[in-house]
């Protein structure tokens, strides 16, 4: 039953926003009266889905700025109280808050191999695809589709919003979580400078799938880093595959990393999606406002403005004018450098070295290391990276902070090259870039890094046989 405050709340929430248009002509269903939609015709493919968009487009708007009254806040409490109140009554309900999260299980933990969709150039497009349409279930349950859902930009607010909290009250809670209410993102877990600048989707987004296992599963920079990062930092439900789709703040966390697709493409003209035709025909498999089993084409979400909403905004906190790059302020323990046994890399191909120019005027470039994911203590394993050179005593000098990943669980896949080895994306300085291409020493180490609830070795990952390529 729909709540009983919900006629009001949303008499005031269209008495106080505007909408703008998209000026597309997708369907022919139309408004009946404020807070109606004709919702009768069956939907069975992207093209009747997107009927449901109306010409009107929302605003998604960062949850942590709005007051804790604001009718749009409300408007979305009560929509998922709906899909909660659906899975308490069946359980199985396709349009239920459980079955939403058992979609991300499905795709994102699952154990069938051609059905995974991180560590790949999908990963993007299949969350973007998972927020819409839940997006659409609770304009349906509502019965307003003006509804939308929102972001958490944790580059202004890092720690959990206030929005998501106080009890099961709130249908934004989620009692595993296992940070604190005054908790605080570390600054280099939210470090978006390197992802920003990557030149290529490979780099920024994830590499091509090969279902045949041809070719190594990589996933890119934006998910190794800040994705990954505030996922295991959260904890609870958010750490692992299997029930992050269950907590309401993965939406708000992926809302994020979907604006922030946007500001990549938005931040050099030369950023572009892949166009070649295994990324663009990919078919998804979701369930529409009603539960129904639907199909969605990777082509068909590349443009959000097509999909009915846009964001407020692409600022992301940025007071030094590179997305919260400080690489200077972290400096590893070097009691635990001098005690460990790092391993020198090795050149595994040398290529031309094409400098990217960060906004302090610095040249950097890109590097990809490879090592086995078999030598990991546990998972998720969240570690900073440094760079150490020579054979002298480790010091402020010649040791260097490289950046900071979480290396997700993995199940078991019957082929592919995901279980073996670890690639990751690294920026370094135009002086490291000479450094390899002259061939000089270069080792790497990992320090752990502790997150609330959970413990570390008390010493640094021992990594063998590591050994990189420079990016072009």
């Amino acid at each position: 039953m729909e709540p009983k405050n919900n006629l009001n709340t949303r008499r005031s929430f269209l008495r106080n926003i505007t909408w703008g248009a998209t000026g597309l002509s997708l369907g022919s269903t139309v408004l009946q009266s404020c807070g109606e939609v004709n919702a009768q015709s069956d939907i069975s493919s992207v093209a009747s889905t997107l009927k449901g968009n109306i010409g009107t487009t929302v605003t998604r708007k960062n949850i942590a700025t709005m007051a804790a009254d604001d009718p749009e806040l409300q408007l979305l409490k009560d929509a998922i109280g709906i899909l909660r109140k659906r899975s308490a009554d069946w359980p199985l309900d396709p349009a239920g808050w459980s079955e939403n999260g058992a979609l991300h299980t499905k795709f994102c933990a699952t154990t069938e191999f051609s059905y995974q969709v991180h560590y790949s150039w999908y990963v993007w497009p299949w969350h973007r695809t998972y927020l819409w349409t839940l997006e659409k279930k609770l304009q349906h349950a509502v019965r307003e589709p003006k509804l939308a859902l929102h972001y958490w930009d944790w580059t202004k607010k890092p720690g959990i919003p206030e929005q998501y909290q106080g009890g099961d009250s709130n249908p934004l809670y989620n009692d595993t979580r296992r940070v604190n209410p005054d908790d605080i993102i570390p600054f280099d877990f939210m470090n978006m400078g390197p992802a920003l600048r990557a030149k290529k989707f490979s780099t920024f987004g994830g590499y091509p799938f090969y279902k045949d296992g041809s070719e190594p599963q990589i996933d890119g920079m934006a998910e190794q880093s800040f994705h990954n990062n505030i996922h295991n930092w959260i904890g609870g439900e958010m750490a692992g595959f299997v029930a992050a789709g269950y907590d309401p703040i993965f939406y708000g966390h992926h809302g994020n990393c979907d604006r922030f697709w946007q500001a990549w493409l938005d931040a050099d003209p030369n950023h572009q999606n892949p166009t070649d035709e295994e990324f663009l025909e990919k078919v998804f498999y979701f369930t529409d406002e009603k539960g129904k089993p639907i199909e969605i084409k990777v082509k068909d979400v590349l443009d959000t403005e097509k999909l009915g909403y846009r964001f407020e905004d692409l600022d992301f906190n940025s007071p030094d004018g590179d997305y919260n790059s400080r690489e200077d302020l972290i400096v590893p323990s070097y009691d635990l450098v001098k005690a460990s046994s790092v391993y020198n890399t090795s050149i595994e191909e040398e290529q031309k070295v094409q400098m990217l120019t960060k906004t302090d005027g610095n040249e950097v470039t890109q590097v990809r290391l490879k090592f086995e994911r078999a030598k990991l203590p546990y998972m998720p394993y969240c570690s900073r990276v440094f760079f150490l050179f020579g054979n002298t005593e480790p010091n402020a000098d010649n040791c260097k902070y490289i950046g900071t990943f979480t290396i997700l669980p993995i199940v078991s896949a019957e082929e592919g090259k995901l279980e073996k080895d670890v690639y990751m994306h690294v920026e370094i300085t135009k002086g490291i870039a000479q450094k390899i291409q002259n061939k000089e020493a270069i080792k790497v180490f990992f320090e752990p890094v502790q997150v609330r609830g959970r413990n570390i070795p008390d010493e640094p990952l021992q990594i063998e046989e590591i050994t990189f390529e420079l990016l072009t």
